[in-house]
């Protein structure tokens, strides 16, 4: 595109300013040093974010709309095809979809006669090159809607999807709706209502017709509810079976269609409505009879109690998780959901779990700490459709850390392999021993059936029956054809070898000897595939991604290893010889190869100590080039999931290589935003030491890493080890980088959080507003260090009560983060969620209550409904509305919010706490004393218990609770609590603190019921002095001082004085609230107000 203004930088930025106001969290895009390469950028960007190319035509329109190269740009994006405006992973994606509809089409069939033309995918990528219509829905999203429409709604789901999101993409959602709706009941419309979108859908239908889906609306009626056809027996062993049995568990996924005239009726077998991460099934498993009858009938016994698990046990290498995996094919047509979670370490587990939860629809969050709880209850409880579930907790070795996440009720079953006997007290467990000797012969002849089964038993007796040891030697058979003599001599030679070193505790030596002999195989053939394998051996013994090898620039392990990385083709032929020799497995559908810890331990028991170093580097550098250094953004968090167990196995942690340590401290981050914040603490505590040692405790990078840990242990409420960590860290910044560093002045808000924490509220306040203050000289005022300042300085004043001073600041921030940072960025937000707290709190209820509505649902549109900053703007709203007298609305919203903190960070975080006392306030004002006194009490003892009795959330709790209990009739209480409240308040805030008025206020309506009104009076003569000195003359607080005092004076027989103030206070309620506001309405009726304390955020 020749655009005039593409040469400058400054103009390529206001473009993409531009495109950003006109779309919802539009990514960054990277400046590239040549113009047009970065337009492309831009450009392609746009394309694939929706909303983008309206965005990018206004932009081009209201920068040059005279330019040929606008409208040069109009045209291509006219013309543009569907293949070029999605990207190529979507249209990938409904490939297997198509495909396996496709497969049920056939089978429903039967003997029907299906048409020849019926590769759909092939048509589907047709229609994808065709232009654009000018209206109307693209011919290949109608033709994907039209085979969902012929599935039954369980199986047409994933289509739907899948066409719904494209039309988000490309702005077409109206047009998708008018697609749907088109034709009324009969097949008829009025006369007279073709318009150019209803001659579009009318073409697609025709298209579609053309396509041989009309045959498939003969056999919709007589659907089958399959996606694969089971009929293993008449396969032949080897690796043609496996392709097939492959294709099959994943409903034909491969890139071939199956041939329409050679498919004939089969037995067809359901799958559950929900089936998760089931390894295939192995088609050479053999034996295991009684085993799995055994299994079965514990499955098949009726309880009545809770869910109690099954468990397999039994030693490394005896085919616990293959004979989990055969039953489960065995069995799965009985269950609605069958999901397999790996166990091994507890982040696995989560990971499992939150895909769950997302594929149940429970959750919108992709974040552990709220999808695990979510998914854990549903199964419990039976809030699924599918109550009848299957989980498998594979390699669970730990009771500690895997029983927790059991669901406790339901009709569900669970079962657990592992290697530890300790589940035989808490489960029903079977031994899964090594196989037999028939069984050990008959695996071997089934893979090479010309072998006699006097050498099978000669085979299987050198073996020990171990049935991964009887796999290897098989697979080996297969590949080489060597004469059994001549294995047992190898097997032989390598065991005396084995002796003479000194055996291994892990595995026996007969095992080892078996594959050392493929080793040394493999390393003749192929010398870079058996040093993968090494580089592998540190890895845990879980999937590890094949892009972690391929095209691997910076990992510089081998001058060999190296160059088979950078070339695909020999990357290639070393898998596959890997897979030759049954060393390890790869699954071409998930890409991804998985050693077994017995291999592992052979392949590093073979290796001298400096080679197991540079393969241990190895292992550090391939993980370390995996990363993709974007921790906390959601659609990275399945990278990070499964790279997790390699860094720990592999003692990534102790790396001395800046990219690996990178790396590891991008994975404390990406802990801390999945929401596994004890995960989170542990790593970055390990983390935190390694760097002290090898880079020393003053060294940048590690004081970034300390920073951290200190942050999660305050999300944990380890509040005073942190304080020392950060406290910590401003000394060696100070002392290292001088007090005008950036990293200094972040310590300062850290330690001011802290002194906040502790209750500080004046030291804080000193140290954010040095902070501030130096940033805004060192960096001047718009530098996003000076505004993030600036937010805690904000924050800081509130917890102070300078709400006035906070409002102005606050505002000021907002606007400068809007010009710098952008409207809807993190920063941005969260400064204009705290500014509508300086607002509500300096007394304008109505306009804060409006302008929050707003912000949650901005948040609601940036992060989606589960984020935690949504949560928090929830809370704030939730007491804009009460303040607002929107006393429904806060109730049910508050309600939520405490449970959305709750199960995020349990009751004894901050915001939870806060939560906790809001929501009992609305229940005080929803008239539910009760409730309300139970709820503020277990609020109370939680602050005592984490902040101590003097911190002001502490106190304002306490004052919050006094309230209730004069209301319920106990007075006497009541004052006792506030006046004892009210001198902590004096010692440590000062009387005229917001905090110490209101509970003033309070107190005087305490001494009213006690019956002494003169008492009464004098106290509120003296909290409306602090009120017009603190609040402004019509803040709602100094309103109902002032409507207390008309009362007082009223009981005092001084009516004159008593009607003047409560005409004028009446007066201004009015202008203030409105007219149908409670506090107005109960002025009218003179009932004394009660004043609320809502603790500020720290």
């Amino acid at each position: 595109m020749d655009l005039p203004f593409i040469n400058a930088l400054s103009d390529r930025r206001m473009l993409l300013n531009l495109v950003r106001q006109g779309v919802v969290r539009f990514p960054d895009v990277e400046e590239k040093p040549e113009a047009r390469l970065h337009v492309v950028s831009i450009v392609m960007t746009c394309m694939s974010h929706p909303g983008g190319l309206r965005a990018l035509r206004s932009a081009l329109d209201t920068m040059a709309p005279d330019s040929d190269g606008t409208r040069q740009a109009h045209r291509l994006i006219q013309s543009a095809t569907l293949a070029a405006l999605i990207p190529d992973g979507e249209r990938d994606r409904v490939k297997p979809l198509l495909q396996r509809h496709w497969t049920t089409f056939v089978a429903a069939a039967g003997g029907m006669q299906a048409p020849t033309n019926g590769d759909l995918v092939g048509r589907f990528e047709a229609l994808t090159q065709e232009p654009l219509p000018e209206f109307g829905l693209p011919a290949a999203l109608a033709f994907v809607e039209e085979i969902a429409a012929l599935a039954p709604s369980a199986r047409s789901t994933p289509l739907s999807d899948w066409v719904d999101q494209q039309a988000e993409r490309l702005e077409l959602t109206l047009e998708l709706q008018k697609h749907r709706s088109h034709e009324s009941p009969g097949g008829l419309r009025p006369p007279g209502s073709d318009t150019p979108e209803t001659e579009q859908i009318t073409k697609n239908k025709d298209i579609v017709s053309e396509n041989g889906l009309g045959w498939g609306r003969e056999i919709s009626a007589t659907w089958v509810d399959a996606e694969v056809i089971d009929d293993h027996d008449n396969l032949p062993p080897g690796p043609e079976h496996q392709r097939e049995q492959d294709e099959e568990e994943r409903g034909h996924q491969g890139d071939e269609m199956p041939s329409l005239t050679s498919a004939a009726p089969r037995e067809v077998e359901s799958l559950p409505q929900v089936w998760g991460n089931v390894p295939p099934r192995n088609p050479n498993f053999t034996g295991r009879v009684d085993l799995l009858e055994a299994l079965h009938e514990q499955f098949s016994t009726e309880r009545e109690t809770a869910v109690l698990p099954e468990s397999l046990h039994g030693m490394g290498g005896v085919g616990k998780s293959q004979v989990a995996i055969e039953y489960i094919h065995k069995h799965r047509s009985e269950y609605d959901l069958i999901w397999w979670i790996p166990a091994e370490h507890k982040s696995q587990i989560l990971s499992a779990l939150t895909e769950l939860a997302q594929r149940l629809g429970l959750d919108l969050s992709r974040e552990a700490i709220s999808a695990v709880p979510a998914v854990r209850e549903a199964l419990s409880t039976a809030e699924t459709p599918y109550a009848n579930w299957f989980l498998v907790f594979d390699n669970a070795e730990s009771l500690s850390d895997v029983r927790p996440f059991f669901p406790t009720g339901g009709h569900g079953k669970i079962l657990v392999t592992s290697r530890n006997a300790e589940w035989a007290a808490v489960t029903r467990t079977l031994e899964v021993d090594v196989f037999s000797r028939p069984e050990s012969t008959a695996f071997l002849r089934k893979r090479t059936p010309e072998l006699a089964l006097a050498d099978a038993d000669r085979l299987a007796e050198a073996l020990g029956d171990l049935p991964l040891a009887v796999e290897q030697a098989a697979a080996w058979r297969v590949a080489t054809g060597m004469p059994v003599d001549q294995y047992l001599e190898l097997l032989n030679e390598k065991r005396i070898e084995l002796l003479e070193l000194g055996t291994s505790p892990d595995y026996e030596v007969s095992v080892a000897a078996a594959w050392n002999v493929s080793l040394d195989k493999l390393e003749e053939v192929n010398g870079a595939a058996l040093q993968l394998l090494q580089v592998c051996s540190f890895f845990a013994p879980e999937p590890i991604s094949r892009d972690l090898f391929a095209g691997s620039p910076s990992a510089q392990i081998t001058e060999t290893l190296d160059e088979t990385l950078r070339d695909p083709i020999k990357l290639a032929r070393a898998i596959r010889d890997i897979q030759r020799y049954a060393l390890a497995k790869f699954d071409h559908r998930a890409g991804t190869l998985q050693m077994h810890r017995l291999v592992q331990a052979v392949l590093v028991s073979r290796m001298t100590s400096d080679h197991e170093q540079i393969m241990r580097h190895g292992s550090h550098a391939l993980l370390a080039n995996g990363d993709v250094n974007k921790p906390s953004v959601p659609d990275s968090w399945p990278r990070y999931q499964a790279l997790l167990p390699h860094l720990t196995v592999s003692g990534a942690v102790g790396s001395a290589d800046p990219r690996v340590q990178q790396f590891v401290f991008n994975m404390v981050k990406f802990l801390y935003y999945w929401g596994d914040h004890d995960g989170c603490l542990s790593l970055a505590t390990k983390v935190h030491e390694e760097r002290k040692k090898d880079r020393g405790e003053d060294n940048e990078h590690t004081l970034s890493v300390a920073k951290w840990r200190a942050w999660i242990l305050w999300v944990l409420g380890h509040f005073r080890e942190a304080a020392d960590i950060n406290r910590r860290c401003l000394e060696l910044s100070e002392s290292t980088v001088g007090a005008a560093d950036e990293g200094t002045l972040d310590s300062m808000t850290r330690v001011a959080l802290d002194l906040r924490t502790a209750g500080d509220a004046t030291a804080a306040l000193e140290l954010d507003r040095r902070a501030f203050e130096r940033c805004a000289r060192e960096f001047g005022e718009d530098d996003p260090a000076t505004l993030n300042a600036a937010m805690h300085l904000g924050m800081c004043l509130k917890f102070n009560g300078a709400f006035n001073e906070a409002l102005r600041l606050d505002s000021d921030t907002y606007r400068r983060s809007v010009a710098v940072l952008g409207e809807n960025t993190d920063d941005t937000l969260r400064v204009l969620n705290y500014l509508t707290i300086g607002q509500r709190e300096a007394g304008d209820y109505l306009g804060a209550h409006k302008r929050q509505e707003a912000v949650y649902q901005t948040f609601i549109n940036v992060y989606g409904m589960e984020n935690p900053a949504v949560t928090r703007a929830a809370r704030n709203l939730a007491v804009a509305r009460r303040r607002a007298g929107d006393h429904d609305g806060a109730l049910a919203l508050s309600s939520d919010t405490l449970r959305r903190f709750s199960n995020r960070y349990g009751d004894n975080y901050p915001e939870t706490m806060a939560a906790a006392l809001d929501l009992a306030i609305d229940l005080r004002h929803s008239a539910d004393l009760p409730g309300a006194l139970k709820l503020g009490a277990e609020t109370l003892d939680r602050y005592v218990k984490v902040f101590g009795e003097r911190h002001p959330h502490t106190l304002a709790a306490r004052a919050n609770l006094a309230i209730v209990m004069r209301l319920m009739g106990e007075p006497d209480a009541a004052h006792a609590s506030n006046a004892g409240t009210l001198k902590v308040l004096d010692e440590t805030l000062g009387l005229e603190h917001p905090i110490a008025i209101v509970c003033a206020i309070n107190l005087g309506s305490d001494l009213a019921a006690q019956g002494k009104a003169r008492e009464a009076y004098e106290r509120d003569i003296d909290s409306l002095d602090r009120c017009r000195r603190v609040f402004a003359e019509n803040h709602p607080s100094t309103l109902a001082c002032s409507l207390n005092l008309a009362i007082d004076l009223g009981r005092l027989d001084r009516i004159a004085e008593a009607d003047k103030i409560h005409a004028d206070t009446l007066d201004r309620y009015r202008r203030v609230l409105g007219g149908k506001h409670p506090a107005t309405l109960n002025a009218l009726q003179s009932v004394r107000a009660d004043c609320d304390i809502d603790p500020s955020p720290l």
